[in-house]
């Protein structure tokens, strides 16, 4: 791209020198492509529509029985292509170590064709993604034997790619063009599309002044963070509800959609019909420290719902207060409190909630 106005052209060069002066030519090129694109007087968008409508394959004769074929194609495409070509050939290398460590172990036992074949492969990573290439075009999965010994056809493969994209790109308030990373610049068009299908999101909070990234939130959570959950509350945190961890959501107590993060004290285990309850009547819910959640129901109560204790540990409830307390108890005595507070707890004493019955107790009593 060439700069002509020479105001711009001084501003291009005094933001490209100050990246030039801490990156690597090979990192420093896709930023100072980005700067060059906001510079551009006419919009990206535009532009891409433009070469957009050129895009072509054509073939070109090569000595020894060769051709090669080329495709111009919008960059997230290309680098998706590849990206999944890659992952084909890492499933093949992968399929042939494991075969190959089985016919060594068979010790002349005699093993199928395909296994063989796959043992035997000799093929470099390049050579594997060129013969993936030509069996995805011309049969529509891997068919070689290779590819079938590894690869299942319904085993679909899925592109990825890195895209990072202005908040004001994203909800189409700006037009700064986003960043596919390891490529450089591409149309907001192109990056609000892709990031409508994207299966994981993730919020990058930067420092306005210097734009050092300060802080990375993702919606979902992460596996560390879903153990600790499903660890801590056991069961969904609904007063009264005992459905198990493994068969509810992991819901963000403040929505993730107005700014809640996808934290530890802001993250419960809620099974679908509460989780849904939470969101479209007028009960509430707000996290307090230690992953208690206090619930407020549309006529005003509020019922509290502590996390499970630990072993060797009981927790009892005061009706009057809604006061909370944790008591190291050792296991026969919990057994013996927890039959004193049975069906025959009298009101105004202690007193246990029912799975059954959501957040009142069997024979209509009514919990805090």
């Amino acid at each position: 791209m060439r700069i002509t106005d020479l105001e711009v052209r001084a501003r291009f060069e005094q933001a490209a020198l100050a990246v030039c002066e801490i990156e690597t030519p090979g990192r420093a090129k896709p930023s100072i492509e980005v700067i060059a694109q906001k510079l551009h007087p006419i919009p990206l968008d535009e532009r891409h529509a433009e070469a957009a409508a050129g895009r072509r394959v054509w073939v070109r004769d090569l000595d020894d029985g060769m051709a090669e074929i080329t495709a111009a194609l919008p960059a997230p495409l290309v680098y998706a292509i590849q990206d999944r070509l890659s992952q084909y050939a890492c499933e093949i290398t992968a399929a042939h170590r494991e075969a190959a460590k089985t016919a060594e172990a068979a010790d002349g036992t005699e093993i199928n064709t395909t296994a063989e074949i796959v043992a035997t492969d000799t093929r470099t990573m390049d050579q594997i993604r060129a013969d993936v290439f030509a069996d995805l075009l011309l049969t529509g999965h891997a068919t070689a034997p290779i590819s079938n010994g590894s690869i299942p056809e319904t085993a679909a493969i899925v592109a990825q790619v890195q895209i990072i994209v202005p908040a004001d790109t994203l909800t189409g308030r700006g037009t700064d063009p986003a960043e596919l990373v390891g490529y450089g610049p591409i149309d907001p068009e192109t990056a609000r599309r892709l990031a409508a299908t994207a299966e994981v999101w993730e919020r990058v909070f930067t420092c306005p002044v210097t734009g050092a990234v300060e802080e990375v939130d993702t919606y979902r959570p992460s596996r560390a963070q879903r153990r600790h959950l499903d660890a801590r509350d056991e069961h969904c945190r609904f007063p009264g509800c005992r459905r198990p961890a493994r068969r509810c959501d992991h819901d963000h107590t403040i929505d993730a959609a107005r700014g809640g993060p996808t934290a530890l004290c802001n993250l419960a285990n809620l099974c679908t019909r509460h989780h849904s309850m939470k969101h479209a009547t007028a009960w509430t819910v707000v996290q307090k420290a230690h992953g208690i959640l206090e619930w407020t129901s549309p006529t005003g109560r509020v019922f509290p719902d502590i996390p499970p204790p630990g072993p060797g540990i009981h927790r009892a409830r005061r009706r009057r207060g809604c006061r909370t307390g944790t008591v190291l108890a050792p296991p026969a005595r919990a057994a013996t409190r927890r039959r004193r507070l049975g069906a025959g707890a009298r009101p105004g004493r202690w007193c246990t909630m029912s799975s059954r019955d959501g957040p009142s107790g069997p024979a209509g009593r009514s919990i805090p």
